[in-house]
């Protein structure tokens, strides 16, 4: 045993001239390459605990008063036959797509190819568009919708684990065509931002069967939105009205139809979670998307993608507060008022 130390010694270090023992190059060398690397792993160690912990940390539901909207029919989206490509040579057959789990989630996962999403961003455009002072027939029209992109549901399915499904209940926007409305910041900014939150297959394989429980829609994303804006401006048919407002994030759902086409199914009524952070809010987004082959969509994005820019505002917007406009605009979108 001193024998095979003595070697081993021998091999790491030498002897000076004063008989002091002393590391050799390529130990230091390698000592250091050892350090690093076990620096390195410590980092991406806690880099994978702060994101985990981000990301699945409990929300805590905000309730706020909603005004409950009466569905309307919308027309049906003639899909194409499967195994072609959408314009954007996108397979548009979801069953041609890989879907794959992250790090964060075993249910929402990213698809392949990542052109799929491109799809999934119009509509999303779509939501920019009536955020930011466009008439839901404006922005469908601008678009190139035949429609707009939106299904009124109660309801839509959600998979809670691997072996469980959970119906969630969701609200909607007003669909009245001609309702305008801008999300605003204090210096009458825009202040809706997007971003991807994983999708899933409304399928699930059992022994040798194939359940499908998703509808019409063989997948569905998860659209997180980031509402910062502390003013919300309301016209109809030359009515205006301005309101205060809570920054606030919400759980957007959009279900693909075929032929590259996705349709807004609503917005989870829980949770909805207050934004206080908006710095820390806005790399939690980042950090997501990126993760799912994404980026966040906001005002600069619908700009620079599809040339639309935040409509006018009004000179006075700050002053229209008069409440007699707000009624009469509600009274329009419930439609107790031509």
């Amino acid at each position: 045993m001193n024998s095979l130390w003595k070697t081993i010694l021998d091999g790491l270090t030498y002897k000076d001239l004063a008989g002091k023992r002393q590391p050799r190059i390529y130990t230091v060398v390698t000592g250091l390459i050892l350090l690093l690397l076990f620096v390195a792993g410590g980092m991406a160690g806690l880099n994978r605990y702060l994101l985990m912990s981000r990301v699945q940390a409990t929300p805590e539901a905000v309730t706020l008063p909603t005004q409950t909207m009466e569905p309307v029919a919308t027309e049906t989206i003639v899909t194409s036959p499967s195994g072609g490509v959408d314009s954007f040579g996108c397979p548009t057959d979801s069953s041609e797509w890989s879907f794959t789990p992250t790090m964060i989630s075993e249910n929402y996962q990213i698809i392949q190819p990542a052109c799929v999403y491109q799809g999934l961003e119009k509509s999303i455009a779509w939501a920019l568009a009536v955020r930011e002072g466009y008439s839901r027939a404006e922005a469908t029209e601008l678009l190139g919708f035949t429609e707009m992109p939106m299904r009124q549901m109660e309801t839509v399915t959600l998979p809670r684990d691997a072996n469980d499904l959970v119906d969630v209940p969701v609200s909607f926007i007003p669909p009245n065509p001609d309702f305008k409305e801008w999300r605003l910041n204090a210096n009458g900014e825009a202040a809706v931002t997007y971003a991807l939150r994983g999708c899933f297959e409304t399928s699930s394989v059992k022994g040798n069967r194939v359940e499908t429980w998703g509808g019409e829609y063989p997948v569905i994303c998860l659209v997180v939105e980031d509402a910062e804006n502390t003013h919300i401006l309301y016209a109809l048919n030359d009515h205006m009205y301005i309101s205060p407002a809570t920054p606030m994030r919400s759980f957007l759902l959009f279900g693909y139809l075929g032929d590259g086409q996705w349709v807004w199914l609503g917005t989870q009524t829980e949770p909805k979670l207050e934004i206080t952070d908006g710095k820390e809010n806005a790399s939690d987004r980042l950090t997501v998307a990126t993760l799912y082959d994404s980026q966040p969509w906001d005002a600069k994005w619908l700009s620079t993608t599809y040339h639309l820019d935040m409509q006018t505002l009004p000179e006075n917007w700050q002053s229209l507060t008069d409440e007699n406009e707000k009624q009469y605009i509600l009274s329009v979108l419930s439609g107790a008022a031509p």
